[in-house]
């Protein structure tokens, strides 16, 4: 080997051991400004040492970085509901986890993810109004995607899942009867919601009942906003639509009192629905039920 190829090599040499030592030193740094609580130079070394090749498959490192933007959101994000620390910290944990060859971080990652997660649900929960519920929605779509990795239990998500849409459907029916003129959007809104339920959970007993009083609702409100000098056509489009929607109401009241016969709301429901839809004996039956019942108590 010529003495000049072996300077070249010599030089190339010490030029990634000193490349590999400031990597070290970055990792150092950020690991001592973590523990003296200087975010925001741990921050700084720990991005920076996640630029370089030789560490940016390493999973401790993003462990690390996870931890570092966890304890930001921590200290400085916990009241924002739209959190950027928690999001990043969220997908670096994910990194970490998902190249952990040796497992070594295995357990911490799922443990801080799980806790992120968590927050998340719960600040979905605390958004549910009618100004914040995007966030909320979007909040609980991405808490999904995380907890899944921790908990992949179907059974587990899907009741998170119907628990989170029956709340937004009744935020949606609240926003609509607040103005139901103008805001009608939201009743088509709340429908979907409850079917979405429906699908997952058939028998779910209050996506039933909440489906059958949207359609009850609607007929009794186009029968109360009729004009006393409507002409007798209009007065026939009320009356067909109006009883349309009392027989769309019915098939999920039905559903309702199969799963609760004793439920005083759905008896009064299905009272009303078959007195409008011009079935009365069915509709004693159902009154009759119910003083059966308030009798009992």
């Amino acid at each position: 080997m010529s003495k000049l190829k072996r300077i070249v090599i010599f030089g190339m040499l010490l030029v990634l051991t000193i490349y590999a030592k400031a990597q070290q030193e970055n990792l150092i740094a950020a690991q001592t400004f973590l523990q003296q609580g200087n975010l925001d130079s741990a921050k700084h070394y720990i991005d920076a040492a996640v630029l370089n090749s030789s560490t940016a498959n390493n999973a401790q490192v993003w462990y690390l970085k996870g931890f570092i933007y966890k304890t930001i959101y921590n200290k400085n994000e916990k009241g924002n509901r739209q959190s950027p620390s928690r999001l990043a910290a969220l997908t670096f944990f994910k990194k970490s986890l998902s190249i952990d060859s040796s497992q070594e971080n295995t357990q911490e990652n799922i443990k801080n993810i799980k806790y992120l997660a968590t927050t998340l649900y719960n600040d979905a929960g605390a958004s549910l109004d009618s100004i914040d519920y995007k966030i909320a929605i979007k909040n609980f779509e991405i808490f999904k995607e995380y907890y899944l990795l921790v908990d992949p239990t179907p059974a587990n998500i899907r009741q998170k899942d119907i628990d989170f849409t029956l709340a937004i459907a009744s935020l949606y029916t609240r926003i609509f009867e607040s103005d139901r003129k103008e805001k009608t959007e939201f009743l088509s809104l709340s429908k979907e919601a409850y079917n979405k339920i429906l699908l997952l959970e058939p028998n779910n007993i209050n996506a039933n009942y909440n489906m059958g009083i949207l359609y009850y609702n609607q007929a009794v409100n186009l029968i109360n906003q009729q004009d006393y000098d409507i002409d007798i056509v209009a007065l026939n489009d009320i009356q067909d639509n109006s009883i349309n929607l009392f027989k769309e109401s019915l098939p999920f009241m039905e559903k309702a009192y199969s799963l609760d016969p004793r439920r005083r709301e759905t008896l009064l429901g299905l009272s009303g629905i078959y007195f409008s839809l011009n079935e009365f004996e069915k509709s004693n039956m159902f009154k009759l039920k119910l003083e059966e019942i308030e009798k009992q108590k």
